[in-house]
């Protein structure tokens, strides 16, 4: 049962980055699309809004803490593969896209107002917490995972056994001949 446990969260650990980048299903897409603001917010804003919230720091936070799940989820997984994943997302410019997404949902009204916000004390103050509430987050939305992880795979076991059997059957090597 564990082996099998590990088997599945892999798959699902593996798979969550491809569903990620996959667009979420959103019925009022024409009323957000027609929400865009006339005068979107600037590059100069979101570099800005990237430097007071310490989007780089976030970066970083949010890798390191993405590893030892990874290497919770694919045990089998080499160091130097790890190493080289994080490596390369460390070199991931990632501003093009944060502007883009900016521009799509701020203004250069809005991005005043946060800049404005982000330099007052309490501004600060959430931006000093950000990184203790990403990792709790993160932490907790793990154990909530492998929680329901267990629970959907113990509700299923049977199934999931005799998909696995069938997997093995169709995907059986010929031995080698001699």
């Amino acid at each position: 049962m564990r082996k099998l446990m590990w088997v599945v969260w892999a798959m699902v650990a593996v798979s969550l980055p491809g569903m990620a980048q996959q667009k979420a299903w959103n019925p009022d897409k024409a009323a957000t699309e027609a929400q865009r603001p006339e005068h979107p917010i600037t590059v100069a804003q979101v570099h800005e809004l990237m430097t007071l919230t310490g989007a780089d720091r976030l970066k970083n936070q949010v890798m390191a803490g993405m590893i030892p799940y990874v290497q919770q989820a694919m045990p089998f997984m080499p160091g130097d593969v790890l190493d080289d994943f994080q490596t390369r997302m460390g070199k991931v410019d990632f501003e093009p896209m944060m502007v883009e997404s900016y521009q799509k949902h701020l203004s250069t009204e809005d991005a005043a107002q946060l800049i404005a916000f982000y330099k007052t004390p309490t501004g600060q103050r959430v931006i000093a917490a950000l990184p203790a509430v990403v990792r709790e987050t993160q932490e907790g939305g793990a154990r909530m995972g492998q929680q329901i992880m267990g629970e959907v795979i113990q509700a299923h076991r049977p199934e999931i056994e005799a998909a696995v059997q069938k997997y093995k059957q169709e995907h059986a090597q010929p031995a080698p001949q001699q």
